[in-house]
């Protein structure tokens, strides 16, 4: 059984503050002579997305820098929805495998709505993580960085190379052990949109 963690991508989408919205532009209509044409915008940190070095750091290394076999394999969903503003390491439950997406009260709102109060990581947990040896970590926010706190959340992690999936969809997904196939699209840029997948 496939799992999507993907939010869906549709015109008018909730964004984060200040990303470009979400437009879908009809080109060409589909007739006898013609196929079916449409122009797609939308920034590359929309929806579910994963983040890279240059996100934070002019100098850094886009997503280009992710392989498929960083992204995809042996991962582990945990339960968080007992933090209420931020992730401390000691709400973090035990985990082995190299990759760890973490479930929030986020996954328990509309999935089309922008929370202002997301729950996100403190410094404390990507520490943890690292510690942990994690080479990807997933969150079902906007941001792994709780908004408007000024923290080390995404230099910690992405400056350590580890992948940063933002925006995934948790809800109804238990935690427990999972393969995770997350596709990027084939850019080298500060974030890309994925296609998110448990198995």
């Amino acid at each position: 059984m496939l799992i999507d963690l993907t939010r869906p991508i549709q015109a008018g989408m909730a964004v984060y503050p200040g990303n470009p919205a979400v437009t879908f532009e009809n080109v060409q209509a589909a007739s006898a002579t013609t196929s079916a044409l449409t122009k797609i915008s939308l920034g590359s940190h929309t929806g579910t997305h994963l983040d890279a070095p240059s996100h934070i750091d002019p100098n850094g290394k886009g997503t280009g820098m992710y392989s498929l076999e960083q992204l995809c394999g042996p991962c582990e969903v945990i339960d968080v929805r007992t933090a209420t503003r931020v992730i401390l390491a000691a709400d973090l439950p035990a985990t082995t495998a190299p990759r760890v997406l973490i479930k929030t009260a986020n996954s328990d709102g509309n999935i089309n709505e922008f929370i202002p109060d997301f729950v996100a990581l403190a410094d404390t947990a990507a520490q943890e993580l690292l510690k942990r040896g994690v080479k990807v970590v997933g969150i079902d926010a906007w941001s792994i960085k709780k908004k408007g706190v000024r923290d080390n959340v995404h230099k910690l992690l992405l400056d350590a190379g580890v992948a940063v999936i933002e925006g995934l969809w948790l809800n109804g997904v238990q935690p427990g052990a999972y393969q995770l196939y997350c596709l990027p699209l084939r850019v080298d840029l500060d974030g890309t949109p994925v296609r998110a997948v448990l198995q």
